[in-house]
């Protein structure tokens, strides 16, 4: 039994037992080389004594995928077996089922591809991995919103697993039960009972038990048979997904989806076959002709009286937009903005001006501002007609929130956008395209050639597709060959967007090949290569890439940080005052050790937003950076408490939204780490 304190492999400090899984005992633990918190799983002696642990520790430690913890080792420490994984922020799905929540079908099919993507993944293993014990308290929910799926068993190969899993009742699949093993004679005839390998189809039954639980809030019955069919339970959710989960709880393994990858498609499709639905889209199509002839006919009889009613403020709302449209290019937001809310004001349901100021955030690196204004937007009943009535206009809304949920690297939330987007708008070749490179951002690469050859359908560019196939060669490793296609795109193409986005691109991929030197060549030849409305946000990811190389055991911290105030002091002098260029140039000042310039930015910025949880957090690291350079006896953690506390109040607001930042997680360990030595209490 491991105790709170204890130091595993000299690496991982326990930190208290947070639960016990069918094979074993779970611990949170800290590794003490990474700074960051850990899992540590002490398999049960009856399960380690049937493992081979080098050949476990070899196959556990080569997976790597989205919806899965990585696992960083595999010990064998005074007699015993243990594996250590990622930590996993959020709640699991049995917290919400516990609590009531009632979930939206969207949100469930969102769950349920990732899972199957997780299982796809698991099953093409060799020799196969078979999870064996899926329940809503393996499956965790991150605050971004996406589901990882923990505590996969030791048993590899498929064969007898059900002997070393921890059998749930309810959830375990009929052949898991002992009673439902076929008996098999051994010598002088006595009959023993032979165990039934489990399969893909025994993970997919189990998946389908948990969603079962989810969509009904009762769990399933522990049953060797056909258990109560979900749709006699009458849950609120259509009837194609009912079926769905019904077929993937069959007694009979033959019965079932065969793979994890036919129910992906399955439920990737559901639209198709969900007849409600294929009823909605017909009449909606009814309505919207039915309606389109009784406009014609209003406006023949009205049209004197609509122009001179409406000609004068029509125009004065256009104009504010265009005066808007231009003040962004020239660099001024502050005016854009107020433009915008100016045309908004005039005419709160069109959706130009809506539109504009979104892009005007995306622009200025004001990712979190557009996702909670877009937010506004969708929840704004006074604009339901008018994206219904505009679906083109609607869809790039949705597209502009894509675009900053995939700027702030959250692939899974811009996915859902930009597939909202494709659903409104499926002539846009623009929306396919960075869909598609989402999808592959995430490792998703069937998904994203899949959208790719929609794409292609709608009439996408050359360059677009190069774009595409180019992010794919990343998504594989191969980041030397898609540098080189988006460098062929940058060079030729004569789209300025095109040109804009290759350089980013390319940019990135140098980074993913830890080329930061080749980074920064690329954005500085961008400056001067690009449309002048893109060199704002190129010098912002010009003074990133820096920032990055400063940080880094080849670059010159001095030297670089000064190089990213520079690009910085550029934008502000072009009217780029965002929060989120404050911030940065405050950490510039933080790395510099100029602790006094990066206070009064921050200061600033706490008073200006006071509901931002991101000030409140650099103020915290920035006070814990400062007392940690004092002699210890004069050190004082007060003031890191205070900032630290107020930013996890403001942060819980913004999770609600999906926002996810890895620098709360830098402040928890800090703040850990000051609380376990003892100097605050």
């Amino acid at each position: 039994m491991l105790r709170r304190g204890d130091v595993l492999d000299g690496v991982y400090q326990i930190i208290e037992e947070i639960g016990a899984g069918g094979t074993g005992i779970i611990y949170k633990a800290y590794h003490l080389r990474l700074g960051r918190y850990v899992v540590v799983k002490k398999i049960k002696d009856e399960v380690a004594a049937r493992i081979n642990a080098r050949t476990e520790a070899d196959i556990l430690k080569r997976l790597k995928h989205t919806y899965l913890p990585q696992v960083y080792d595999f010990l064998e420490v005074g007699g015993g077996i243990y594996t250590v994984i990622d930590f996993i922020e959020g709640q699991s799905l049995d917290y919400y089922i516990k609590n009531g929540y009632r979930i939206e079908q969207k949100q469930l099919l969102l769950w349920a591809k990732q899972l199957c993507e997780a299982l796809v993944y698991l099953h093409a293993q060799t020799p196969p991995i078979i999870h064996s014990d899926i329940k809503p308290q393996n499956i965790m929910i991150t605050p971004q919103g996406n589901v990882c799926l923990i505590d996969f068993n030791i048993s590899l190969d498929g064969q007898g697993s059900s002997q070393v899993s921890g059998l749930s009742a309810g959830y375990a699949p009929p052949e898991q039960y002992p009673e439902n093993w076929p008996p098999m004679m051994g010598m002088g005839g006595t009959p023993f009972p032979m165990v039934m390998p489990l399969d893909a189809r025994s993970d997919i039954y189990s998946l389908g038990a948990t969603f079962y639980h989810l969509m009904t809030g009762v769990k399933p019955e522990k049953s060797t048979g056909p258990v109560t069919p979900i749709s006699v339970r009458r849950p609120p959710y259509s009837q194609a997904f009912v079926e769905i989960v019904e077929k993937m709880m069959q007694p009979d393994p033959n019965r079932r989806y065969q793979t994890a990858a036919e129910l992906l498609g399955v439920l990737t499709n559901i639209r198709r076959l969900d007849r409600t639905y294929i009823r909605h889209r017909r009449k909606q199509h009814t309505v919207t002709i039915v309606f389109s002839i009784l406009m014609t006919l209003s406006v023949l009889v009205s049209v004197t009286g609509f122009l001179k009613m409406g000609t004068e403020q029509e125009a004065q709302y256009a104009s504010l937009v265009e005066q808007g449209k231009a003040a962004c290019e020239n660099g001024d937001y502050e005016a854009g903005l107020s433009l915008y809310d100016q045309a908004i004001n005039l005419y709160s349901t069109k959706l130009p001006a809506y539109y504009e100021k979104l892009l005007a955030y995306v622009e200025q690196g004001e990712y979190l501002a557009c996702v909670q204004y877009g937010r506004l937007i969708f929840t704004n009943p006074g604009l339901t007609k008018a994206m219904e009535a505009d679906p083109v206009g609607a869809a790039d809304l949705y597209y502009m929130i894509a675009n900053a949920w995939f700027e702030q690297e959250n692939y899974a939330k811009a996915v859902g956008y930009y597939e909202e987007a494709v659903l409104r708008n499926s002539e846009n070749p623009d929306y396919y395209r960075d869909y598609a490179i989402s999808l592959a951002r995430m490792q998703q690469v069937d998904e994203a050639q899949q959208v790719l050859s929609a794409a292609k359908n709608c009439g996408m560019d050359n360059d677009s597709v190069t774009l595409v196939e180019a992010e794919l060669l990343l998504a594989e490793g191969d980041w030397q060959q898609a540098s080189e296609r988006f460098e062929n795109v940058f060079l030729t193409t004569q789209n300025d967007t095109t040109r804009y986005q290759a350089y980013l691109l390319c940019a990135r991929a140098y980074r993913t090949g830890g080329k930061l030197d080749e980074e920064i060549e690329v954005l500085e030849q961008a400056r001067s290569a690009v449309a002048p409305n893109r060199v704002s946000a190129i010098v912002s990811s010009l003074a990133q890439a820096y920032m990055r190389r400063a940080q880094s055991a080849g670059g010159n911290l001095q030297a670089d940080c000064e190089k990213a105030l520079e690009c910085y002091e550029t934008l502000k002098a072009q009217g780029n005052d965002s929060t989120e260029m404050k911030l940065n140039t405050a950490f510039v000042n933080q790395l510099l050790r100029r602790y006094e310039e990066a206070e009064q930015i921050l200061t600033e910025l706490q008073a200006q937003s006071p509901d931002d949880y991101r000030p409140y957090m650099r103020l915290a690291l920035l006070y814990g950076a400062m007392e940690d350079e004092k002699p210890q006896e004069t050190r004082d953690y007060t003031a890191v408490r205070e900032m630290y506390e107020k930013a996890v109040a403001y942060y819980e607001q913004a999770r609600i939204q999906g926002v996810s930042d890895e620098q709360m997680q830098v402040l928890e360990t800090m703040m850990q780490q000051i609380i376990d030595g003892g100097w605050i209490g």
